[in-house]
């Protein structure tokens, strides 16, 4: 194992919940951010990869949703990632960097708010009060509707 990859497992062996979800979301802009490249290169093939991992870690953020404990920032959440996927949907199927460019920003957004949360004092904030704060830095940003 290249230290790299050892560096990552212990990342997300170390994580809390909230750092796991900073992690996805780290995930995801490294790979927007190498979609929109791919994009302007006019590469093909990894754009299509790229975009695939954004898609797949969109759905691992959608299946983390709590609708029990959270119901309107889950909901807020879902709507947010239907959104995204359209986006990549259509960004890659019109080869346009620029809704690609916006969604990376949103995504940045909502990762910084995460991460801010995720910086609290044990005890100090849960994971629906740091959900609220990563929605309503995302709801300055994007329209939800969907």
């Amino acid at each position: 194992m290249d230290a790299a990859a050892a560096y990552k497992r212990r990342a997300l062996e170390s994580a809390s919940p909230i750092g796991l979800i900073v992690l996805l979301y780290q995930a995801a802009c490294q790979n927007l951010r190498r979609a929109i490249a791919a994009v302007e290169a006019g590469d093909i093939e990894t754009r299509t990869a790229a975009l695939n991992q954004v898609l797949a870690i969109i759905a691992e953020l959608n299946a983390a949703l709590d609708f029990e404990r959270g119901v309107e920032v889950a909901r807020q959440f879902a709507r947010f990632y239907h959104v995204a996927q359209r986006t990549v949907l259509d960004a890659s199927f019109r080869q346009a960097a620029a809704p690609l460019r916006e969604l990376l920003d949103s995504f940045t957004q909502v990762q910084a708010a995460w991460q801010r949360a995720d910086a609290l004092p044990p005890g100090a904030s849960s994971v629906e009060h740091a959900g609220a704060l990563a929605a309503s830095s995302q709801q300055e940003r994007v329209a939800w509707q969907a």
